[in-house]
């Protein structure tokens, strides 16, 4: 907990601090009941923000900070350069007008991304960059385009795993997520450089060929293929193949479908648990290529801190919820 107190001046002080700068409004009394959490820190942070009271934050436009509002609950707009709009999901940057509206009910999961970071993600592919322009994303992240909803759950997946306490234990697993969550809102959320800058299917600067078998992997993560298979996919050969997984994302290719496959297993497991579906673990198991129960159950709980079973009883709509209710109590 970075701070929990009555006082504007040092919520203020806090998310200035450790989240974005910017100037602070409390209509009325000025009376707040904040609280500001981070629940992960490192190349990239995330935070649990509320006032408990209404609140107006313009953001600092030259602040060299990516804020992703990922989830909120309670209500809550944003305007960006003149556009009002739901607190979340959303991403804001260097170079925009942009002010956040709190409401006494509200609790926002925020992503913070430093401005280098999304530099040194994009140059690789889009080369010199203009040091004096920030890249700017379209603001709205619109769940119904598969690509950005697909990012979405990712980067719920990434707050469950912090919910979880699993990438304390491991921070090459942090760094290598961090990673993933950069590259892929790079390459599923319009941008300034977008229009070629901005590739589908894998990493920013990755290699036609390496987006191939990234695309094949996504395509066919429910059919039993193979290492070989992907690498004749992508018209590699299998020992190339694993380094340009190894260079561009860190892991070996069966480490990458294994991980599409859970991802998978995740959304069908939450489709469960929110009603829309009846499918069973087993089912879902199967269906993703996991035929030992015992080995899916255990690679599951390490990727998502816990069971399958869990999952089907608990969505992370509730989880969020949840959390919000132990910081509110």
């Amino acid at each position: 907990m970075l701070y929990q107190g009555t006082e504007a001046r040092l919520m203020h002080h806090a998310v200035g601090s450790h989240v974005v700068p910017h100037r602070l409004r409390v209509p009325g009394t000025g009376a707040v009941r904040a609280r500001l959490r981070v629940l992960h820190r490192g190349e990239i942070a995330l935070y649990q923000i509320s006032y408990g009271a209404h609140a107006e934050l313009r953001l600092d436009a030259q602040a060299p900070v990516y804020l992703v509002h990922l989830l909120h609950n309670g209500g809550g707009r944003v305007t960006v350069d003149g556009r009002d709009m739901p607190l979340s999901p959303v991403v804001t940057g260097p170079g925009q007008d942009t002010v956040l509206r709190f409401t006494p009910e509200t609790t926002a999961l925020v992503l913070r991304i430093p401005r280098r970071v999304v530099d040194a993600a994009i140059r690789p592919y889009a080369g010199a960059l203009d040091t004096d322009t920030p890249l700017r994303f379209e603001p709205v992240l619109d769940p119904a385009n598969d690509e950005v909803r697909q990012w979405l759950s990712l980067a719920h997946s990434f707050a469950s795993m912090v919910d979880s306490g699993l990438l304390t234990r491991s921070p090459d697993t942090a760094a290598h997520f961090e990673q993933m969550l950069v590259h892929g809102l790079l390459a599923c959320q319009s941008h300034s450089l977008s229009g070629g800058a901005a590739p589908r299917g894998g990493p920013v600067g990755a290699p036609v060929a390496l987006r191939r078998a990234l695309a094949f992997c996504e395509e066919h993560a429910s059919e039993p293929i193979s290492v070989a298979d992907i690498a004749a996919a992508s018209h590699m050969s299998v020992r190339t193949l694993q380094e340009k997984f190894r260079t561009h994302l860190g892991v070996t290719p069966l480490a990458h479908l294994r991980h599409v496959r859970l991802a998978g297993a995740h959304a069908d497991l939450l489709a469960v648990a929110e009603g829309r579906s009846d499918d069973t673990v087993t089912g879902i198991a199967l269906r993703w290529g996991f035929s030992h129960l015992g080995r899916f159950g255990s690679l599951y709980r390490a990727a998502y801190g816990r069971l399958p079973s869990q999952t089907t009883r608990m969505g992370d709509v509730e989880l969020y919820a949840a959390a919000g209710r132990r910081q509110a109590g």
